[in-house]
């Protein structure tokens, strides 16, 4: 299978804390996109939680988005690193595009938490993942984590027409060390 499913990966009183801290925050900026090299880009909601260059959470980051960052970090091999911990939100006509959050295979770790209060199955919002011939669907459902090898081509689908909702998620990343200080490396070599 592409995918692990967790259903009620969190507690109701974690449910409630996601809600009233991050899902119910004013704290929603726009312009994430999935995959900036796609033109043009579409942008989503989304609130930042970590500082991947400086290794460690923002100032703004909730402590509920603190405690499941590290509950994901247990289901990632001991010598991976953090690198992703938000938000993201979309409403009807906003759909991500097709997209890895690694390049190779083996290398890293996503997670991505359902976090809505309620959720119909006809508004859509499932997470599709591309095998080498089908696609394959984990469908939304509030408090369900799925966890994946980042380098799968997925696509976080927005809400069908029919919901007056966001889609929210939570959205963890965690690559091996090496591979992270070697991609790093490139990039400031790059730059200079």
């Amino acid at each position: 299978m592409l995918f692990t499913e967790y259903k009620n990966w969190i507690s109701d009183s974690e449910h409630i804390d996601v809600l009233r801290k991050i899902v119910y925050a004013p704290k929603w900026r726009f312009g994430q996109v999935s995959d900036d090299q796609i033109e043009p880009n579409y942008p989503m909601w989304f609130q930042g939680f970590y500082h991947v260059h400086k290794h460690e959470f923002n100032d703004e980051c909730p402590s509920i988005a603190k405690t499941l960052t590290e509950r994901f970090l247990d289901l990632a091999p001991d010598n991976y690193m953090l690198v992703r911990s938000m938000a993201s939100s979309n409403t009807f006509g906003q759909d991500g595009d097709f997209h890895t959050d690694w390049p190779v295979f083996g290398q890293s770790i996503t997670g991505v938490l359902y976090t809505d209060k309620t959720w119909e199955r006809n508004w859509g919002g499932e997470t599709l993942f591309a095998g080498e011939d089908n696609l394959y669907a984990s469908e939304y459902e509030p408090c369900k984590l799925v966890t994946f090898d980042s380098s799968i081509p997925h696509i976080g689908k927005g809400p069908q027409r029919r919901c007056k909702e966001m889609r929210s998620i939570l959205a963890f990343q965690a690559v091996e060390a090496n591979a992270l200080r070697e991609r790093m490396n490139k990039k400031l070599a790059k730059s200079k």
